[in-house]
């Protein structure tokens, strides 16, 4: 139990403390403004929102009888849409919000805070706060009296069998966590250089890279492949993109310059009357 419990709590510093702690840095180091790093967690949620929505309307079809597919074909499509869908939305949000918003968005700085706060949300959502969630409900039910208890016997059960799981999965989870947290980094600065140097195609790079892992990573695991070699193919592609952030000098960042208006030039009148 001390080892879970230890494997836990580092699996919770590593998804919800550490992309935390990312933020700080960016506002001190570099007063990166919090409004700035918000706007990486509102396009999280907007590409949430837009996933969801398409979910609904195929839902829909299934149910009216529009589309007809076994069990085993709807999961897989299901898989597929999530992937392809949040890749396309995300990084769609990004790039709308650099182009529309009426600030500097369109610069390294911008981009590195954009891209850890979406990662952010993505981690303490999807995992951070499930998991502290669950190894709550572990360490407050750890001595349960099965005679006083008011607990569901399958609950009781469930929690007896967490207690049982290797202290690896939280670890190797938690490398998988990082890997797609370097991962929004590095999308988020490919979707900059279509500012940067003007070639939209660097959209399509951006969705690419992000489909890659997801989809190999979601795919392999679908498919049973053991949680270490999940993990190893996960710090494979945390290298790469890392790799890619310095070749698109992601680490060259600036203190935060104030969006400032261009200044209005007030033409004198052709004549003054007395």
């Amino acid at each position: 139990m001390l080892w879970l419990s230890l494997a836990i709590v580092v699996a919770i510093l590593v998804t919800v403390v550490l992309p935390i702690g990312v933020v700080i840095w960016l506002n001190k180091k570099y007063a990166i403004p919090l409004n700035v790093v918000m706007y990486g967690v509102m396009a999280y949620f907007l590409a949430q929102v837009v996933v969801t929505l398409l979910f609904t309307g195929f839902n829909i079809l299934m149910e009216n009888g529009t589309l007809a597919m076994s069990g085993s074909t709807l999961t897989l499509v299901q898989v597929i849409l999530s992937v392809v869908l949040g890749a396309i939305a995300g990084v769609l949000i990004r790039w709308a919000g650099m182009k529309f918003m009426k600030e500097n968005l369109d610069t390294p700085e911008a981009a590195f805070a954009i891209g850890v706060s979406y990662g952010a949300a993505e981690s303490i959502l999807l995992v951070g706060l499930p998991l502290i969630s669950t190894f709550f409900t572990m360490v407050t039910n750890l001595n349960i009296d099965l005679a006083t208890t008011s607990l569901d016997p399958a609950m009781v059960a469930q929690l007896e069998q967490l207690w049982l799981v290797s202290p690896l999965v939280p670890l190797l989870g938690s490398i998988e966590r990082l890997s797609a947290f370097i991962m929004h980094l590095s999308v988020t600065f490919l979707v900059l250089q279509v500012f940067l140097r003007g070639n939209p195609w660097f959209l399509a790079l951006a969705m690419a890279d992000e489909l890659l892992i997801n989809g190999v990573v979601v795919s392999l695991s679908e498919a049973g492949l053991s949680n270490g070699w999940l993990a190893f193919i996960s710090v494979v592609f945390g290298a790469a993109n890392f790799y890619l952030l310095y070749v698109l000098k992601a680490f060259d960042l600036k203190p935060w310059k104030a969006f400032k208006p261009a200044p209005t030039t007030v033409e004198p009148p052709d004549s003054i009357e007395d």
